[in-house]
């Protein structure tokens, strides 16, 4: 009972999220934002690529940057969750402080403040979803139908039974670190603006979504190894075909990562839930 109550609480805040994501502007505006977005973002990267190898194509022939730009896009589409639920779960206490105070009306009652958060976070893993999709096809259709580049990137032959287990454990750890922002936003309204980009830009230089992290320097390479999407992109990449690397492996790391980010989520959201019952930030309206 208590599971389905659970369930039910988190399908009704996902029907919130929703609604304060998209109702800002009409559906198809808000479409189009979903989809030009994450292009955007893609195809300045791809022609910077596309440009810088024309013109170092004499001092290195043998580079294939046509691997590489397929390489780069499924890191770069895929980030797309990392940037949603990260921006999403960072912004979401400082929105409902100043504007819907469901938080507090959560808090004050017997229920608790876990479904609200995972409903919201939800949200922001379906926008990632649909930014991959987009991004991915674009891309296709850009690069290789428009463009003729011939990009080994081949949607159809995706091993699915690779990819999908990879992005549910990525997506559970992205939710945990969401976790985290939006526990440190409990007990602060001074860190809104910068959770989200500082943890999303940290996973995009440190993850391996533009360049392997074996280029590193040697004194960051284990930041890059304890973060949980240097594994997702590598097992997508693996699923793609865009990488030699062993697929258990990178896997097994993967649930590893999953699993503690999990605990150590669970348990900060835990401390700042009990600090801010202790500051009363719940109580009184002018602190909250």
């Amino acid at each position: 009972m208590a599971v389905a109550d659970f369930v039910k609480s988190a399908r009704e805040s996902f029907r919130v999220g929703w609604k304060i994501e998209s109702n800002w502007t009409d559906p198809v505006l808000f479409a189009t934002y979903q989809v030009i977005r994450p292009l955007a973002s893609l195809l300045i990267v791809a022609f910077i690529v596309i440009i810088g190898a024309s013109v170092g194509a004499t001092s290195n022939p043998s580079f294939n940057y046509n691997q590489y730009l397929a390489w780069l896009i499924v890191g770069n589409a895929f980030y797309a969750f990392v940037l949603q639920i990260m921006l999403g779960m960072s912004i979401l206490v400082h929105v409902d402080r100043t504007r819907y105070e469901v938080l507090k009306n959560i808090y004050i009652s017997p229920g608790t403040l876990h479904p609200y958060v995972i409903g919201r976070g939800m949200v922001s893993v379906v926008n990632g979803a649909v930014s991959v999709i987009l991004t991915l096809l674009f891309s296709v259709a850009i690069f290789n139908g428009l463009l003729h580049m011939s990009i080994p990137l081949n949607l159809l032959g995706v091993n699915l039974l690779m990819l999908i287990p990879a992005v549910i454990l990525g997506v559970i750890s992205l939710l945990a670190i969401g976790y985290m922002l939006c526990a440190v936003n409990i007990v602060s309204n001074r860190m809104e603006f910068i959770l989200g980009d500082s943890v999303s830009g940290i996973f995009f230089l440190l993850g391996g979504v533009l360049f392997p992290i074996a280029i590193l320097p040697r004194y960051v390479q284990p930041i890059s190894n304890v973060l949980p999407i240097t594994y997702l992109l590598n097992a997508v990449r693996e699923s793609f075909g865009l990488y030699a690397g062993s697929y258990m492996s990178d896997l097994t790391y993967l649930g590893l990562t999953t699993l503690i980010t999990l605990i150590v989520g669970i348990g900060v959201f835990r401390l700042a839930e009990r600090r801010a019952k202790k500051l009363g930030l719940f109580d009184r309206k002018s602190e909250y």
